[in-house]
């Protein structure tokens, strides 16, 4: 099986591909740069003050140890709280809408459009060069959504729904973390955001709207038959096959997806296969449990079939 982590998107705060990003990287060179001058400045009051003599020595003091660094550090901290605070982005009223529910350890994601609930999963899509609001939600303990490349962080609250909107400015697939620790897979509850150009972006809400492709090998075939049969249906949805599952991950189209196991491993018939077979060794901590016990050509049509989901 493959590993993970340096295998999909880019997972960096310094090549932006987002509004928030962007800011961000402005935020932290410039507060790089004038904390290097302030250093700078510090050091030559100290020598001056250690040069001289009586009152000078005093003014020199005040002026570099206290009135300098009280100025600075009030310009410092409005600079940084105006900048932090248009990262979340103003809130647009005609800007698509994306739900995300975090989990342990994988993120629900529906995107609300044209009166239509469209399901996905540790996946998120973006249009190019539009807002989208992001309302970020919690389903147990507290999680936060970052993806470096993209956007500002936000946590992820129990009982609460956070709003952020983000702009993605490149085309291209990045990579997103939950960056606070919860439970035992934190390390392993990543996401991926693919940004597509506009018209991309609205083909692939639609193919969210469609059932989802048909069995056509027997093995294929077979494969959906033990999915029905096997107690899959009571976690998981399939578009026009098993619509009522919402504990785990919707996989009408998990085929399509460049990972398994949110953000984790490259998807592919052999890591499908791994993951049911024995989910616990692949993500600890996982609600799923390990369909161990299915015959090896059981195990190998179901993973054919899901594969085939795109």
């Amino acid at each position: 099986m493959g590993s993970t982590l340096d295998q999909f998107g880019s997972q960096t705060t310094f090549a932006d591909a987002g509004i928030g990003a962007a800011r961000t990287v402005w935020l932290t060179n410039s507060m790089s740069i004038i904390s290097l001058v302030i250093l700078a400045f510090v050091m030559l009051v100290a020598l001056f003050a250690w040069r001289s003599t009586g009152g000078g020595r005093v003014w020199w003091i005040i002026g570099g140890g206290i009135v300098f660094p009280l100025i600075t550090l009030s310009v410092l901290t409005v600079a940084s709280a105006t900048t932090l605070r248009s990262i979340t982005g103003e809130a647009q009223p005609e800007a698509p809408v994306i739900e995300i529910t975090a989990y342990q350890y994988w993120w629900d994601v529906v995107h609300h459009s044209e009166g239509r609930s469209l399901r996905d999963a540790n996946e998120i899509v973006l249009p190019l060069n539009m807002a989208v609001t992001l309302q970020l939600k919690s389903n147990d303990v507290i999680h936060s959504f970052w993806v470096p490349s993209v956007s500002g962080k936000m946590d992820m609250i129990p009982g609460r729904i956070n709003e952020l909107t983000i702009t993605a400015t490149k085309e291209g697939r990045f990579r997103g973390q939950c960056a606070e620790f919860c439970g035992l897979s934190h390390p392993l509850m990543a996401f991926e955001v693919l940004v597509l150009p506009v018209e991309e972006y609205a083909a692939y809400l639609e193919s969210l709207d469609e059932d989802a492709r048909d069995a056509v090998t027997p093995q294929q075939r077979r494969g959906k038959e033990v999915f029905l049969t096997s107690g899959c249906t009571a976690c998981h949805a399939v578009n026009g096959v098993s619509e009522n599952g919402r504990l785990g991950p919707d996989l009408s189209r998990v085929g399509a997806r460049a990972s398994l196991g949110a953000g984790m491993w490259r998807m592919n018939r052999g890591n499908l296969a791994g993951w049911i077979a024995d989910v616990g060794d692949m993500k600890p901590g996982a609600q799923m449990p390990s369909y161990n016990d299915l015959s090896g050509p059981d195990l190998r049509a179901v993973a054919a079939w899901l594969e085939s989901l795109k």
